[in-house]
């Protein structure tokens, strides 16, 4: 329903708008820092004061404001009020800074004094006390054998891992709030990949990893080791999501969370039907890991489609996973990349058009501008691949012409350029 919502959209949009619309953007393109200042204080008085005292401070201000009509400075003001966000940034030294930041350093001082004084401590129970070590040592050997042992430290410091994604969000300090949770983040993930594998060594995680991608794995076994471990991860930063006020958790809970997804016994089963998404024709040099990273692009494809078609649009893992998506298909649909065979090649471009199109239509239609330009910045970069790769694809060679191509290339940006200028609405395809 949405896609033919997209499509009426496309089809009824009017251009006297749009010509409005672009001149308007012209307008606000060109503004000084002081004439945006002025227009959000005129739409702030405009909307809480009233007409008189914003036509009274719109007289006060008519020179600074240049040749903007009251009618365009209403519709500005409208637009700055509606997308500007004010934000607390320091210009000069104040003593509020200064006792905010004496505050701040008291508190790394507590800390680091308390490491110290115990450090001290010990070093005294030593020096006065010296039999004490040797008597520690004796008694509580087997405790301590058994308490840092591989197996237990990997359940301490996934206890330690889970306590600082509990805690982290308490703290008021987002620097240290914010180090703190993704270390926690960091001990979950490896210490549950230490535990469902076995290995508690640090250096085997990198093994597990890549072998994950091999033929290693039976799918049963990528589930508990991968999959698990990605999927406990990813409910840990959707809870942190719902108690801590920091925006950037939303566009990271869709790593682990795909990662999970990826291993998923079904999918994991089915690998080499879903690569047949993108490699349809057989080709004998194409590589198993080849497949492997087309079956991922075609899940995440779906999930992508999910994620659209969803009651409640999560917008930040829309966006990771087109970013994700759009660079993924730019990369397999170099002929060098792959050597899929010249049938898969061109499918493979059918593919990576029609999703860069899906995703400036999908981001138009929802309000998100990210996702827009993602798929136009994507469209870019495919055409300048293609300017170079196209031509050698047909059996043209770029020796010794490569500053005539780099010329080539320069025009072609500029042409795409004065083409966005001189019909801005062939691009703004926002609702209005």
């Amino acid at each position: 329903m949405r896609i033919i919502k997209i499509l009426l959209f496309l089809l009824t949009f009017g251009q006297a708008a749009f010509a409005t619309d672009a001149a308007l953007a012209k307008i606000l393109e060109s503004l000084t820092s002081q004439q945006r200042t002025l227009l959000y204080q005129y739409g702030t008085l405009h909307t809480w004061a009233g007409p008189a005292p914003a036509d009274s401070f719109w007289q006060q201000h008519r020179t600074a404001l240049g040749a903007i009509t009251p009618e365009q400075g209403k519709l500005l003001a409208a637009e700055l009020l509606t997308n500007t966000e004010l934000v607390y940034a320091v210009k000069q030294p104040s003593r509020l800074q200064a006792l905010r930041g004496v505050f701040t350093a008291s508190r790394l001082l507590l800390g680091l004094a308390a490491l110290i004084g115990a450090f001290a401590v010990f070093q005294l129970l030593g020096k006065y006390l010296p039999g004490i070590w040797q008597w520690l040592v004796r008694h509580f050997y087997p405790l301590f054998r058994w308490l840092f042992s591989p197996r237990m430290l990997s359940w301490e410091l996934l206890a330690a891992g889970i306590a600082a994604v509990y805690f982290g969000p308490l703290l008021p300090e987002v620097v240290i709030r914010t180090s703190l949770i993704h270390l926690g983040f960091a001990l979950i993930w490896m210490q549950l990949t230490a535990i469902t594998t076995r290995e508690h060594g640090a250096k085997q995680y990198v093994d597990i990893l890549r072998r994950s991608y091999g033929d290693y794995y039976t799918p049963l076994q990528a589930f508990i080791h991968i999959a698990v471990p990605a999927i406990l991860v990813s409910v840990a930063v959707f809870w942190v999501m719902m108690v801590c006020p920091d925006a950037w958790y939303r566009y990271e809970v869709i790593v682990p969370a795909m990662t999970g997804v990826f291993a998923l016994p079904p999918l994991r089963s089915m690998e080499a039907a879903l690569s047949r998404g993108l490699f349809p024709f057989h080709e004998s040099h194409l590589r198993k890991q080849d497949r492997r990273f087309a079956a991922y692009i075609v899940i995440s494809i779906g999930v992508w489609v999910v994620l659209l078609l969803l009651p409640v649009t999560l917008n930040e893992s829309l966006l990771m996973l087109t970013v994700f998506v759009v660079g993924m298909l730019l990369m397999l649909s170099i002929i060098e990349a792959t050597h899929c065979g010249m049938p898969n090649y061109w499918w493979l471009q059918v593919v990576t058009l029609c999703f860069l199109f899906a995703a400036v239509l999908a981001g138009a239609q929802l309000g998100l501008l990210f996702v827009t330009w993602t798929g136009m910045i994507g469209l870019l970069a495919f055409v300048l691949i293609k300017y170079w790769e196209l031509p050698v694809a047909l059996g043209w060679s770029w020796k010794n012409k490569k500053a005539w191509g780099t010329l080539g290339m320069a025009l072609l940006i500029w042409g795409i350029a004065a083409l966005i200028r001189l019909r801005p609405e062939w691009f703004a395809i926002f609702p209005g």
